[in-house]
């Protein structure tokens, strides 16, 4: 080696480029591995797949170049009708020779425009060698992991190969894989996803289609939440389409479709801003994830709604699912409290136009278009064109159609406050709480669903404001200032005119959604055409506000701690329905007491109808049984007497029953001459028109047919005067306390207790039998004299019973009651009348219950046939001895009848040992009404039987 120039700097820089004068000399090849061929082949068992991810699941549509342009893969094209796998491989690859030899302009027909786009070129990554060499070729490398998705997609290729059945799958660009994929998710049709009409659910066009570097079985389980939230959105969408939102007609369907179409609008806006170039499939699944949660809570509501055929079990089934749902996922609290508010609230506004807080002109309109409402309305007949008042209505309850988060209690107040707001209207139009411009000056509190404490309390505060105001009116009003007040309407209401026409539906504004494809480019901003009013809704800024489609983003609420839903319609209905309900029925109480003297109707249904006048029962009964009284009866040849003393003489002649003509002459004028003896002697005075009796009462004449009307025949028998009633017809206002079940158990305690009444006439008449001449009165062998006191101490004793403590205590009672509302009423008291009364339904209730007490001290109730069995069998062993009695005294008379009243004596004994032995074996005789924890037990507040009274008149010294 020589050297030039020795003395010259080894460290200069001017010839630095130049080659080394050590150039080493390169090595010589190295000589080939000797291989051994006696070797045992190594097993492939272990390098199979175990998960089996290459097995072929389906046959391939159509087969893709695996190793062909790398650069730009082949994209998959779907072709409609095809019969089998192998015939559409065979015909995929002859439409693409045929599409590359055709016309350009023909190419490309089934595809995306930018489905063949070149991706742009991504630079390479150099090395030493191939910075000093351009030529150079990188030798590809040993390590499956550092080959990237092109050795991945080598290794399912030749997995496929080694099964013998290609299973690989085939690559499409993966932009127009993720694409398609986000409008899956959207719930759009595309090229390789569509919609299965008949399972109702989206799949896959090519089930063999893949992006490159993930194998079929990856993809599939990344894209499933996709599918199903894909579906879920058809399904959403189908349910708007069947229930368009229409304002004229509120229902909880509209509503609920109405509140669906906002959200999916939201969904679509706000997804839609996350899509972009760079998008991956790990991040259209995470935002699927959330966007399915939401979208598939909605699907489950709606297909469990849609099984309801009412809108109370609408409602019911909607707040079970959204209470279940938020407890599942906590951060969906405020938007299934917003679509809770918004179904329920055409059922709240007719609750409010029903109990009045709002104006009930639309209530007929919400009635009709709300299916099934638990308001069932009718109408009266017309009586003809001479007929001047409005047609009545009924109003009808029916509790099947409430919700059923509502309390039974809480529904009935709702119904009955409703009815009884409608009767203060019908007879006092001007009282302040059925005029709309007064209640609307008092500021009345929507009813609204409230989610939170804070919120039911902030409507406890409204309603108390709101009571004050209409209280002060409604205690105005009934000192008897009847000045209007300023006629005032709620904010953004104006008047409503029954004349003016309905406004028509404003034009070009869809009620239902559309199936969105991706050619369909009208309608891919969303699901209605109308964006302002979408945009601007509550539910649209929560569905593009929240942050709940960032993986990031905790499942915590930040809603305020409130009830269970469960119980959201009860605590929001009760502090308002609980203040109005107070008012309306203490207003109907001032009107029923103070204008339509209740309490003197009532009074006068216990001086007849249960002969609590002791003037009308003593005239009544000398009538029918005094045979001292002069005969009525129609008889040729002999004029018939009249006047104050002619009787029916009941036990005393052979016809019966007797003639209309008759009747109507012995009880002329009786009603009328104790009503009007009796009024210098009541304390509260009522002014009669033209000396009517309240009511129309009269005696009148009862329906019998078949047994009733022969036993009735028979004047010896206890139904000889079942014929005869009492007829009142209360006036149309009263009705709403003296119904028509009331007045059925007035009848029939008149029917018992007029019976009664002629055992007490019939013992009377034994005793003078006793008296008279010939009758062995003193003789203590006589079975006659026996039988007779033995009659006289039972029937006094059950006399005595029947009117002092069945009818006397118990109506005492109620009389109290009814002394102590009107009390309050003439005081100006709400609360004490309330207290009192509870309120018109509940003193309706109290009404019958007291007689329901009454018939159940008069052995009436089915719990009691037997007793009331054997007392009609006593009075008829009473009713067969009395002309026997009669007749003691004449010759010869005596000793025939002396055995037959002996065995009537012996059978008379037994029967009433058997009544005092039934009294005994009563469980304590407790009573059985509904009313008993309310208003106390018939003997007072102690535990006492009632009927340890009549077992202690009868068998004090347990004779029987």
């Amino acid at each position: 080696m020589d050297l030039e120039d020795d003395n010259e700097d080894p460290f200069t820089t001017r010839d630095l480029w130049k080659p080394s004068r050590f150039p080493l000399q390169p090595l010589p090849p190295l000589e080939p591995l000797i291989w051994d061929k006696e070797l045992p082949d190594i097993s492939t068992g272990a390098f199979e797949n175990p998960l089996k991810l290459f097995d072929k699941n389906d046959s391939l549509l159509y087969q893709l170049n695996v190793f062909g342009d790398a650069e730009d893969p082949v994209v998959a094209e779907p072709e409609p009708e095809t019969s089998n796998d192998e015939a559409r491989a065979g015909k995929t690859d002859e439409s693409v020779d045929e599409t590359k030899s055709s016309d350009p302009e023909l190419e490309n027909l089934w595809s995306l425009e930018n489905l063949h786009e070149t991706p742009e070129q991504t630079p390479k990554l150099q090395s030493w060698d191939g910075f000093l060499d351009n030529s150079f070729q990188e030798p590809a490398s040993a390590y499956l992991s550092e080959f990237g998705a092109r050795g991945f997609d080598a290794a399912l290729a030749y997995q496929a190969s080694v099964i013998g059945i290609e299973n690989s799958g085939r690559l499409v660009r993966p932009d127009v894989f993720l694409q398609s994929l986000f409008r899956l998710g959207l719930g759009w049709n595309s090229m390789f996803f569509h919609y299965n009409e008949q399972k109702r659910a989206f799949e896959k066009s090519i089930r063999d289609v893949r992006v490159s570097g993930v194998s079929l079985a990856a993809l599939d389980g990344l894209i499933g939440n996709v599918l199903q939230c894909g579906t879920d959105m058809q399904r959403i969408r189908r349910f708007v389409r069947k229930n368009p939102a229409v304002p004229e007609q509120p229902s909880a369907l509209s509503s609920l479709a109405g509140a669906a179409s906002v959200l999916v609008y939201g969904l679509e806006k706000r997804l839609s801003t996350h899509f972009g170039p760079e998008i991956s499939l790990i991040q259209i699944q995470t935002l699927f994830k959330r966007c399915g949660d939401l979208v598939g809570t909605l699907a489950d509501i709606i297909d469990a709604v849609e099984k309801d055929k009412y809108e109370s079990e609408i409602i019911s089934t909607l707040l079970v699912k959204c209470d279940i749902h938020v407890q599942r996922v906590p951060w969906m609290a405020d938007i299934l409290h917003e679509i809770i508010a918004r179904c329920t609230r055409p059922w709240l506004m007719l609750v409010e136009s029903w109990i009045g807080l709002r104006s009930e002109r639309p209530l007929l309109t919400q009635l009709r278009s709300m299916k099934n409402s638990f308001i069932e309305v009718e109408f009266s007949q017309d009586l003809g064109p001479q007929r001047v008042a409005p047609p009545m209505v009924e109003y009808f309850y029916r509790p099947d159609m409430m919700p059923s988060s509502v309390p039974t209690d809480q529904a009935r107040l709702v119904f009955e406050t409703g009815k009884a707001l409608r009767l203060l209207k019908q007879e006092q139009p001007n009282h302040p709480i059925a005029r709309e411009d007064v209640v609307d000056s008092s500021d009345p509190p929507a009813l609204d669903c409230a989610f939170s404490w804070a919120d039911i309390e902030q409507i406890q505060n409204r309603a108390r404001q709101y009571e004050r105001r209409l209280r002060a009116e409604i205690l105005r009003y009934h000192q008897g200032d009847f000045s209007r007040s300023r006629r005032a309407t709620r904010v953004g209401q104006d008047d409503f005119d029954l004349n003016e026409p309905e406004p028509e539906p404003e034009p070009n504004v869809p009620d239902k959604f559309e199936l969105i494809d991706l050619d369909d480019t009208k309608h891919s901003s969303g699901l209605l055409a109308n964006k302002s009013s979408l945009e601007s809704d509550s539910l649209y800024a929560m569905a593009t506000s929240y942050d709940f489609l960032n993986p990031e983003s905790s499942d915590a609420s930040d809603a305020a701690f409130g009830p269970p839903l469960a119980s959201v319609l009860y605590l929001s209905l009760a502090p308002t329905l609980s203040l109005q309900a107070e008012l309306v029925d203490y207003s109907c109480l001032h009107l029923l007491f103070k204008v339509h003297k209740l309490r003197y109707h009532l009074t006068v249904q216990w001086r007849f109808q249960l002969l609590g006048d002791g003037l009308f029962a003593s005239r009544l009964s000398h009538s029918l049984f005094d045979p001292e009284m002069q005969s009525g009866e129609r008889k040729s040849g002999v004029a018939r007497s009249s006047g104050a003393h002619t009787g029916l003489r009941l036990g005393n002649r052979d016809t019966w029953p007797p003639a209309s003509s008759e009747l109507r002459l012995v009880l002329m004028g009786l009603l009328a001459e104790c009503h009007e003896s009796s009024k210098s002697t009541r304390g509260m005075q009522h002014e009669t028109k033209e000396k009517e009796l309240p009511g129309g009462l009269s005696f009148a004449i009862r329906e019998l047919r078949g047994e009733e009307l022969i036993k009735c025949k028979d004047p010896n028998a206890i139904e000889a005067l079942d014929f005869l009633r009492l007829q009142y017809h209360p006036p149309p206002v009263l009705e709403s306390v003296i119904t028509s079940r009331s007045l059925h158990k007035y009848d029939r305690l008149f029917k018992h207790l007029l019976r009664l009444l002629r055992m007490v006439a019939v013992a009377r008449g034994l005793v003078r039998d006793s008296t008279a001449r010939g009758s062995l009165s003193g003789d203590t062998r006589n079975i006659f004299q026996k039988f007779r006191v033995d009659v006289h101490h039972f029937i006094t004793a059950l006399h005595d019973y029947f009117f002092q403590v069945g009818v006397g205590s118990t109506w005492q009672r109620f009389e109290s009651t009814l002394l102590k509302i009107e009390r309050c009423l003439d005081r100006g008291d709400i609360d004490g009348t309330i207290q009192t009364a509870g309120s018109l339904h509940r003193l309706r209730q109290y009404h019958e219950d007291i007689l329901d007490q009454i018939l159940f001290s008069l052995f009436l109730s089915k719990r009691h046939e037997q007793a009331n069995k054997l007392l009609e069998d006593i009075f008829g062993t009473i009713l067969t001895f009395a002309p026997l009695s009669r007749l003691d005294g004449h010759s010869g008379i005596r000793q025939q009848n002396e055995r037959t009243v002996f065995q009537l004596h012996v059978t008379f004994r037994k029967q009433v040992g058997a009544f005092v032995r039934y009294l005994r074996n009563l469980d304590g005789g407790r009573m059985s009404s509904k009313s008993r924890g309310r208003y106390g037990t018939l003997s007072g507040s102690n535990a006492t039987s009632v009927f340890e009274h009549l077992l202690l008149r009868l068998d004090m010294k347990e004779y029987y």
